[in-house]
């Protein structure tokens, strides 16, 4: 369980450009502090998909090296991390409650218009994440985003990879 969440913390603070230079031949100068290119993204994505656990092995190694540069801040990073998991073990759905919250507040936010539906040009500007996946997300194509089609893709998404891990054997004590 460690394991898995000092990947995703590694990944939520380490910027893959570092990760994308090494895996892409095509990379391009940028200026300093921009992340990847999309055509470093789909060929880093690529790469990890034929082999995962050197994608994540990169990914524990880069955060072990920024842990050691910024020791405090990974420290302060990990404690609070670890009482949220705790905070949500022992409350789940107060958790729940609190990630749909957000979402319902980050759409809201991002619906300019207030139509109940976010165009690309609304995404780009307030969730450029969510622009990046604007097609695989847009199931029916109309060029509007709903709630549903988030979460399906959201679903769809635990699903693939729930299914690509591959299971963890137990552990004896």
């Amino acid at each position: 369980m460690k394991h898995k969440w000092l990947v995703l913390i590694a990944a939520a603070l380490i910027p893959m450009g570092a990760m994308a230079a090494e895996s892409s031949s095509t990379t391009t100068a940028k200026p300093e502090g921009k992340g990847p290119t999309a055509e470093e993204r789909r060929a880093r994505m690529e790469a990890c998909k034929a082999d995962p656990e050197k994608c994540r092995a990169e990914r524990q190694a880069m955060f072990e090296k920024h842990c050691a540069a910024n020791p405090e801040r990974c420290n302060a990073m990990k404690e609070k991390m670890a009482k949220r998991i705790e905070a949500c073990k022992a409350n789940p759905e107060k958790c729940r409650a609190e990630r749909q919250a957000r979402f319902e507040g980050l759409f809201k936010k991002a619906d300019a218009d207030g139509n109940g539906m976010i165009s690309r040009a609304e995404a780009e500007k307030a969730m450029p994440r969510l622009a990046r996946h604007f097609d695989l997300i847009d199931a029916n194509k109309d060029g509007q985003i709903t709630r549903d089609e988030i979460v399906t893709a959201r679903k769809a998404r635990f699903e693939q990879r729930r299914s690509s891990k591959p299971v963890p054997e137990p552990t004896k004590l």
